[in-house]
């Protein structure tokens, strides 16, 4: 083998993630060769150095930075908030269910809601693949006539990279937004 390969075992066996008979190999190869020997000297110092220098974290840490992050806004609201939608998703669903069933019942009087569900569910995946492929050539077709669009002249490219810097422009002002400075409110004793 080669001493990169012995160079990566060192730096394996270092984080104990180098099996036993890796480790066999290379201690024998230690032994006989110094400048890998003289590496995992080193790697060793680097790893005793990061050990002694390993901060310990009070218990509760995690909890209190977790506790002062702000929740997201879907975070905040509590489960009463969310029984409104909810209830109207599940009205939504008990009455195409029932108009479902009852067309259903209708088409094919003998026939199950189970043949229904399935040309339902072949329906909905055919208006997938369909609607994905279309998508895609709506895509290619906009880039080809960017491109088009873009290679008449140079005052439209000169047009679009100034449209392109000036969103990057307002996006990088947005990000640098400063948040408006708080109320000062009464100072007590006056007024």
């Amino acid at each position: 083998m080669d001493h990169e390969t012995y160079r990566e075992w060192i730096d394996l066996a270092a984080d104990g993630a180098l099996g036993v008979a890796e480790r066999g190999q290379l201690e024998a190869h230690l032994a006989g060769c110094a400048a890998c020997r003289a590496e995992s000297e080193r790697t060793a110092a680097v790893v005793g150095r990061l050990a002694a220098a390993r901060v310990a974290v009070r218990p509760g840490f995690a909890a209190e930075v977790v506790a002062a992050l702000e929740p997201a806004p879907w975070e905040a609201r509590t489960l009463r908030a969310w029984r409104l939608p909810f209830a109207i998703v599940l009205a939504l669903a008990g009455l195409a269910a029932a108009l479902f069933g009852g067309a259903a019942a209708d088409l094919e009087p003998g026939a199950g809601g189970i043949g229904a569900l399935a040309a339902l569910a072949d329906l909905f995946a055919t208006a997938a693949t369909a609607g994905a492929g279309l998508l895609a050539a709506s895509w290619r077709g906009l880039g080809l006539g960017v491109a088009e669009w873009l290679g008449e002249s140079g005052l439209n490219l000169v047009a679009a990279l100034g449209a392109v810097g000036g969103l990057n422009y307002l996006l990088f002002r947005l990000l640098r937004r400063r948040p408006a400075p708080a109320p000062v409110g009464r100072r007590p004793g006056r007024g």
